[in-house]
């Protein structure tokens, strides 16, 4: 497979969609971030809105990482 022009384009949409559904999915993350994710990965990251529930903490079939619930010592 030889490297084409649009391979660092590709990455910055995959990872942009990765980085706002684990961000809308577990409810975290700062407004400039999300809106940054939201821009870079778009029009995948308008699906993430309208599929994946807000703090679910599941996203398209794959449950992630839990928040932890108690503080840790």
């Amino acid at each position: 497979m030889t490297p084409t022009t649009n391979d660092g384009v590709d990455a910055v949409w995959v990872f942009a969609n990765l980085s706002f559904t684990a961000m809308h999915a577990q409810a975290t993350g700062s407004a400039f971030w999300k809106v940054v994710t939201f821009f870079f990965g778009f029009p995948g990251t308008l699906l993430t809105m309208l599929v994946v529930e807000k703090g679910s903490e599941r996203a398209y079939g794959i449950d992630l990482p839990r928040k932890p619930t108690t503080p840790r010592t």
